[in-house]
């Protein structure tokens, strides 16, 4: 078996996953900025935010069924978007039975995800040239140091009994755009090996800014609804509640 799957040396159900795989990614990339750039909680906004959650979803799904087939086992940015996004899409529209616990489940998947991603961060260090599988150590640390702040998050949320107002918004929008983040890095990296692509399609600043533009994103809507605490032109719901602390064992 190859070491490398692609479009060009795949065939039969290894090229379906690859080609529905990239079908969602560029679903999910369209949906996300359409989402990004509509108003917040405006049909636009709710239908596109619809696709994204579910083409990304779908992605990595994808993209962890063909690392198990590859026989890599590297699954852990496939499992690290589903979680996101879910989490994220669940801020917004709970689940209608069963929240806490999966809330309880998902935190503690996140716990994991992040102690054995830090232990893979430390493995790397004592490689040559400092990364595992081409991802460098730095990257891997700052991955799961993601991760574990969700983690952090998710208890905060669950021992606290909800989430209400504006830290409710922060929760969607930042793990939206940090989903939306590393589906457009995959997706640069993906279009850097693609020599049969423009040149200016793959020079840097078209790549910087495809990779870096949802963390600016990111960034600004943390600005405006965490620190200035400015929702003019947002339409909100009601508020996110989840049972009472003492409900967790």
């Amino acid at each position: 078996m190859s070491d490398r799957l692609t479009l060009a040396t795949a065939s039969g159900l290894p090229l379906l996953s690859l080609v529905f795989h990239v079908a969602m990614g560029v679903a999910a990339l369209v949906a996300g900025y359409i989402a990004i750039a509509a108003r917040k909680g405006g049909t636009w906004h709710r239908r596109s935010g619809t696709v994204f959650v579910y083409a990304m979803i779908a992605m990595a799904l994808t993209a962890i069924g063909i690392a198990l087939y590859k026989g890599s086992g590297d699954i852990g940015a496939g499992g690290l978007t589903v979680y996101l996004i879910f989490t994220a899409w669940t801020t917004v529209k709970p689940l209608p039975a069963g929240r806490r616990q999966v809330d309880v489940a998902l935190m503690l998947v996140a716990f994991l995800f992040a102690a054995t991603g830090y232990a893979k961060g430390f493995a790397a260090l004592d490689r040559p040239g400092n990364h595992i599988d081409g991802v460098p150590a730095g990257m891997i640390f700052f991955m799961n140091t993601i991760v574990l702040l969700a983690a952090i998050g998710d208890a905060r949320m669950i021992f606290a009994g909800g989430i209400q107002g504006t830290r409710r918004l922060e929760r969607h929008l930042w793990r939206m755009c940090f989903g939306l983040f590393i589906a457009s890095g995959s997706f640069v990296a993906q279009l850097a090996m693609m020599k049969g692509m423009p040149v200016w399609m793959r020079s840097v600043p078209v790549m910087v800014l495809l990779g870096s533009a949802p963390l600016v994103v990111l960034l600004y809507w943390m600005w405006r609804v965490r620190l200035r605490q400015n929702l003019r032109g947002l339409m909100t719901s009601r508020d996110l509640r989840i049972s009472a602390p003492s409900a967790l064992h």
